[in-house]
């Protein structure tokens, strides 16, 4: 009768030794661990339309050649544009597809996996999954690194596989380094770059190409906004009217509802 009682008190025992050292051990730092570099901030502008078509004559020649953006059409772009499907066929499809068809990389998926060994990601929803800030930084933070594939790495995507596609508007930079944590371990950190030779833009013209190309990125993440701002103040003015008649049913019911003087919860 002893014996289920015996193997009982022996597994709590067990277990008792066992989650005592976890419970009171020290932390432990994650082996992902990584020191996260500050943003640069940018100010979005959807309204600039020749930004805009500025911002997407790069993403459309450039972007898209490893690229796709399946989640919109040409004829969607040219209408956010405010140009001619005409236009968009001439100036900004190099890819030779109809103009209702969706953004797709001209080049095939299984030759980029074999250069880069991936699949180079969507731009439709990037916007979206990171920021604009993000991207902006993203796009200014590329410097040499000649232990990468491409010799190029970047201070806010570590090991990043995309080569430096804009290096000849911005030219070569190297980082700025410093301690910190990487993947779990202390060792020196790029957290910023520095110019080293000088690209076909100055660096403010540079800076506002950066501006246009994320300007469109995110236009394409949110091809409602502006639809959307302008129905904002309506749909909350609709909203005010509807509590002040609901304010006033409310009164207008409870006026007519006969109140007894006392309640059977009431203490007698």
């Amino acid at each position: 009768m002893n014996r289920p009682r015996r193997t009982v008190q022996a597994i709590t025992a067990a277990l008792f030794v066992s989650l005592v050292p976890v419970a009171f051990a020290p932390p432990v730092l994650a082996s992902t661990q990584t020191t996260v570099v500050p943003l640069q901030h940018m100010k979005l502008d959807l309204t600039d339309r020749e930004a805009l078509r500025t911002g997407a004559l790069y993403v459309l020649h450039r972007c898209s050649a490893c690229h796709s953006i399946q989640g919109t059409r040409f004829s969607s772009i040219a209408r956010q544009l405010q140009i001619s499907n005409s236009q968009i066929q001439r100036y900004f499809n190099q890819s030779g597809r109809s103009v209702h068809d969706t953004v797709v990389s001209t080049m095939p998926a299984d030759v980029m996996k074999k250069f880069v060994n991936m699949t180079p990601p969507d731009l439709t929803v990037l916007a979206k999954r990171r920021s604009p800030d993000w991207i902006y930084t993203y796009l200014k933070s590329f410097y040499i690194d000649p232990h990468r594939p491409t010799g190029v790495n970047n201070v806010v995507f570590h090991n990043v596989a995309m080569p430096d596609v804009l290096a000849n508007l911005q030219g070569l930079q190297v980082p700025i380094m410093k301690s910190g944590w990487l993947y779990g371990q202390r060792k020196p950190v790029a957290m910023g770059v520095k110019q080293l030779t000088q690209g076909t833009l100055t660096p403010a013209q540079f800076d506002s190409t950066t501006q246009d190309i994320v300007d469109f990125l995110t236009l394409v993440a949110h091809p409602h906004a502006k639809e959307r701002a302008m129905l904002g103040p309506w749909i909350l003015g609709l909203f005010a009217l509807m509590s002040v008649l609901s304010f006033l049913l409310y009164k207008l019911y409870w006026r007519r509802v006969i109140m007894p003087t006392r309640r059977w919860w009431h203490k007698q």
